[in-house]
C-alpha cells in the first residue's frame, strides 16, 4: 500500500478516496480504529502507545493491511488520537478488536465508502 495514500473521513460522507482505492484493491469494508483513551479517559501517553502497539501487532497477526491515520474531534473539544485505517476486516471482528481494547466506538466504511459511526455503549 502506498504510505502516501490519504483519505478524509467524515461520518455519513461518502468518501470518493476510499471509493476509489476499494475499487482498485477489491476491497469493500475498512474500520478506522484507536487504542488511545480507553473507555474515553485521558490516559498516558506512554500507555496509550503501549496500547497502540499492541493493535498494530494484533491487525499485522491477521495479515490485514491498514494505514496509520488520526482521529479528531470536529469541534476540537477531544484531543486527536491516533488512529488505523484497517482494510478487510469483518464488521463483526471490527467489533470485538475494538472492545477488546475498551474502545466505546469507532467508524466502519461499507462497499458505498460512507462512514458510519459504530458505538458500543
Amino acid at each position: 500500500m502506498n504510505a502516501v495514500e490519504r483519505f478524509v473521513l467524515n461520518v455519513g460522507r461518502p468518501s470518493p478516496e476510499l471509493a476509489r482505492w476499494f475499487q482498485t484493491n477489491k476491497e469493500d469494508h475498512a474500520a478506522f480504529i484507536t487504542a488511545w483513551n480507553p473507555l474515553g479517559k485521558t490516559t498516558s501517553d506512554t500507555i496509550n502507545r503501549i496500547a497502540e502497539q499492541k493493535l498494530i501487532a494484533e491487525i499485522e497477526a491477521r495479515d490485514l493491511p491498514y494505514l496509520e491515520g488520526e482521529s479528531k474531534d470536529p469541534s476540537g473539544v477531544w484531543p486527536s488520537e491516533p488512529s488505523l485505517l484497517v482494510f478487510g476486516i469483518s464488521l463483526e471482528s471490527a467489533k470485538e478488536l475494538v472492545e477488546r481494547f475498551c474502545q466505546n466506538g469507532f467508524i466502519y466504511v461499507g462497499g458505498d465508502a460512507t462512514p458510519q459511526l459504530i458505538l458500543l455503549r
